[in-house]
């Protein structure tokens, strides 16, 4: 700008570092109340700050999970009334894996609750009766042995998951494996494969590693003639397929195939993502919303701090206005020094929330994944809060009077 006498260029940039410098030594002489006004900005900030990354982390980690289990994975479940449900053919699992219904690879579920007796005790595990494409679309691996299959007919085959076979080794002592005996109810069934410890499939809905796995033809050994129905299909979808037009066409050849009051209900990975994806949206909204709260509560606590200041200060800002400062000038000073509150508090809070969130991703488990937005989303509130409830006490004292003011003790 000009300099009125001398015509010469002025900087403001040492007036900006002075306005700052007066602000700085103003807000040290509030001391304990400034203290307090940080305080509650620096946790409103780190609410924020925390809910955001904590939020994020979970829909990373909730994608993560689905995506390892497999995103073109569906499971078509038989529904039916409460006293009847409707049986799915073994023929309609072999029709699925035609072209038309773009199905690349499909395993029939038979499954019940069973025991096994290991010596004098008893190992509670889920019965699993289903063809080798299990283990393929469950992404199992094997430790040992190998899979059932078809050609294993109604032989008395089992495969061990690894949480079970875990009890049994606990219970004998030894590592069980290929062609080990074991007594699952009254039959007496034949090892030939472990598993790996396997993630808990929550589309097939499928916990291999607390199950025993047969062949589906072997069904009727351990489970009664009434309960031997194909209740549920893994499935995969090929390369390319639509899965919502696929599942519709599904569906429809159910209705046709079972016209007795059958229906399917098919859940996809992309559905479960989708809904998974709206509720981690919610709560993150929710979680913002708990640490805006905080935040304004910080807002209050710098709005009165500013008030006192103001009410202490009143001769000083009669002095201000007797030497020719302008109300827009009283207004700047004091809003500096409620901005200057609001930043640091929002430095510390930035550092400790993400430092809170950083802790609850390693607590449980997660791989922490910082939310970009938290740092100008959190800051930008706190400065906002700072400017909004700054405003009216720097009104306040730009409307003193300033005859009154320098009576002022």
């Amino acid at each position: 700008m000009q300099d009125p006498v001398e015509g010469t260029e002025v900087s403001t940039s040492p007036l900006l570092l002075e306005l700052i410098r007066e602000a700085i030594a103003d807000v040290h002489l509030l001391r304990g109340r400034a203290l307090l006004a940080l305080i509650g900005i620096a946790i409103g900030t780190a609410a924020v700050i925390a809910m955001l990354h904590i939020g994020h982390t979970a829909r990373v980690e909730s994608m993560r999970r689905f995506q390892s289990l497999g995103i073109d994975r569906l499971s078509i479940v038989a529904v039916g009334t409460t006293t009847r449900l409707p049986a799915i053919p073994e023929s309609f699992v072999h029709m699925l894996l035609q072209p038309s219904f773009g199905i690349a690879s499909a395993a029939p579920i038979v499954s019940a609750g069973t025991t096994l007796h290991v010596g004098r005790q008893r190992i509670g595990a889920t019965l699993i009766a289903s063809n080798d494409q299990l283990f393929e679309l469950a992404k199992a691996d094997f430790a040992r042995g190998r899979a059932i299959s078809d050609l294993d007919g109604f032989a008395p085959f089992v495969v061990l998951g690894a949480g079970i076979a875990r009890e049994v080794r606990a219970a004998t002592g030894q590592e069980p494996g290929p062609g080990d005996q074991i007594r699952i109810q009254d039959q007496i069934m034949t090892v030939v494969g472990v598993l790996e410890p396997t993630e808990q499939n929550f589309v097939l809905n499928l916990d291999l590693s607390r199950s025993v796995v047969i062949p589906l033809m072997a069904a009727r050994r351990l489970v009664s003639a009434s309960a031997v129905s194909i209740s549920r299909i893994a499935a995969k979808f090929s390369a390319g397929v639509d899965g919502a037009v696929a599942s519709s066409a599904i569906a429809a050849a159910f209705r046709q195939q079972v016209p007795q009051g059958g229906a399917l209900q098919i859940q996809t990975a992309r559905q479960l993502i989708a809904s998974v994806d709206e509720q981690v949206r919610i709560y993150s909204l929710l979680l913002l919303a708990i640490g805006a709260v905080s935040l304004i509560v910080g807002g209050v606590g710098v709005m009165n701090v500013m008030l006192m200041s103001v009410m202490e200060r009143r001769r000083e800002i009669g002095v201000r206005i007797a030497i020719g400062a302008r109300q827009q000038d009283i207004v700047v000073m004091f809003l500096t020094e409620s901005m200057l509150l609001s930043a640091i508090g929002a430095v510390v809070g930035t550092i400790i929330g993400s430092a809170v969130g950083f802790a609850f991703a390693k607590i449980s488990g997660w791989t922490f994944s910082p939310a970009w937005a938290a740092l100008p989303l959190g800051v930008g509130m706190s400065v906002c809060v700072g400017l909004f409830f700054g405003l009216y006490p720097a009104v306040r004292a730009a409307n003193l009077n300033p005859i009154d003011a320098l009576r002022a003790e």
